[in-house]
């Protein structure tokens, strides 16, 4: 009888250990359904964040506050932790307070031309620092059987994107979903850093306490694109350790350096 009850508690730690969870997002036409490209892949267990984009050819794990991106073409891969985003957020913070100071030496035409070309991509380029608040719409809807509350991000007072929310403790699995996916949005607040407004937009969606199944993008106009990201797969799936360990034969690759 001890021996059963001790294989059976063995099979349970085990059970505990390796059950984790598969997430699978696409992006697709609103209208036609079409999916552009292959579908984005996010393994989640005991706290450690897997995700894999089999279009690109990339990926990144996060586990122990440490964030590694995987170039999956080159077989490399780069190590960030919270010290080395703050040394390279300081670097690229410089690097831009730089090149505002170059754009005021600019003819006004030519600083304008340059602002409107690198703004979009380059947060707090013009000098003046986005804003971004999100706002409950007070509407439900159903993306994929999931019934989801709808919110809006806005970005300077216009819609930036559509998110449809459903509460963390909704989706299934063990996992503290809310925990894990709050320290992935730290790490990426983290990357941006002292980047004007980088991770304002980040913070916004993050407090909205849910997860998104759909989001809907706008234009800078308020017009929506016509494309959405949306949650098809939530499984749970055994998952082993080397899933959030580098892959074998990959090699570190430095990052890259800011400034100039």
């Amino acid at each position: 009888m001890n021996r059963l009850i001790l294989t059976a508690t063995a099979m349970l730690a085990a059970t505990q250990v390796y059950a984790g969870v598969r997430i699978e997002t696409v992006t697709r036409d609103i209208k036609t359904q079409a999916i552009d490209g292959g579908a984005q892949v996010m393994l989640v267990q005991d706290g450690r964040i897997r995700m894999n984009n089999v279009t690109h050819g990339s990926g990144m794990i996060l586990k122990d506050s440490v964030l590694y991106v995987l170039d999956d073409k080159r077989k490399t891969y780069s190590e960030i932790d919270k010290a080395t985003m703050k040394q390279a957020a300081d670097k690229a913070g410089e690097a831009m307070k730089q090149m505002q100071e170059q754009l005021k030496n600019m003819p006004p035409e030519q600083r304008a031309q340059m602002e409107k070309m690198m703004g979009a991509n380059m947060p707090g380029m013009s000098g003046k620092k986005d804003t971004y608040e999100v706002k409950d719409t007070g509407k439900s809807d159903t993306s994929e059987g999931r019934k989801c509350r709808v919110w809006n991000l806005l970005k300077n007072g216009v819609v930036s994107e559509e998110l449809c929310v459903v509460p963390f403790s909704s989706l299934p699995g063990k996992e503290d979903f809310e925990k894990s996916f709050k320290e992935l949005a730290e790490a990426a607040i983290g990357m941006a850093g002292n980047l004007p407004g980088a991770g304002d937009s980040i913070k916004a969606r993050n407090s909205i306490n849910g997860f998104p199944v759909r989001v809907r993008q706008y234009d800078d106009t308020g017009k929506p694109r016509g494309t959405e990201s949306v949650l098809t797969k939530w499984l749970e799936e055994s998952l082993p350790g080397s899933t959030f360990e580098i892959p074998a034969g990959y090699t570190k690759k430095a990052l890259p350096k800011f400034g100039g």
